[in-house]
């Protein structure tokens, strides 16, 4: 499922690019739709980044966290 959700998401980011570079090249401005397709998949990766952040900070520090089944984050 999350092969999914990383392929809908690797779609969107490239159209957001590729508009958003025909629309420079041909001197147009942006839709609202693509600036907010844009501006949501930013935030998406930003929070994700942040969250996936304090979680390697936390199990890096010492912390023992419950992780999903079969997932092992060996430090050394």
């Amino acid at each position: 499922m999350a092969e999914f959700f990383i392929f809908v998401y690797a779609l969107l980011a490239m159209f957001v690019i590729f508009a958003m570079q025909r629309n420079k090249r041909e001197q147009r401005p942006n839709s609202p739709m693509v600036t907010m397709v844009g501006w949501g998949l930013f935030s998406l990766s930003s929070t994700l980044a942040l969250l996936l952040g304090a979680v390697a900070l936390a199990l890096a520090m010492g912390m023992h966290m419950q992780l999903p089944a079969g997932f092992e984050a060996p430090i050394f």
